[in-house]
């Protein structure tokens, strides 16, 4: 789904509800202003028509990014030392049997 269209007219019913109009749509059905583009998460009016998230928004989805590419980073080394060690102990028990 790409950018949504909202009424900018903060007095208006559909406003105050958050309802979302198709791309295809360019007058508010309920006070017949013209829609604007919004920010797809929290609502927000956009100045552009470029983004689909206001710059809050896509900070904070730039950031849960990065973090979860941090943790990722982090979840594949110490997998890899477990494996290691696993090998390592299992060898060393396949020695102590023998």
């Amino acid at each position: 789904m790409g950018k949504i269209k909202g009424c900018g007219e903060e007095t208006c019913v559909a406003h105050k509800k958050k309802t979302v109009y198709k791309k295809s749509d360019t007058f508010c059905s309920k006070c017949g202003n013209p829609l604007v583009y919004m920010c797809k998460d929290c609502k927000t009016m956009l100045s552009g028509d470029t983004n689909k998230y206001c710059v809050r928004c896509l900070a904070k989805y730039k950031d849960k990014k990065d973090k979860a590419k941090k943790a990722g980073g982090g979840a594949i080394a110490i997998g890899g030392i477990v494996l290691a060690v696993g090998k390592k102990a299992i060898g060393f028990a396949a020695k102590m049997k023998g």
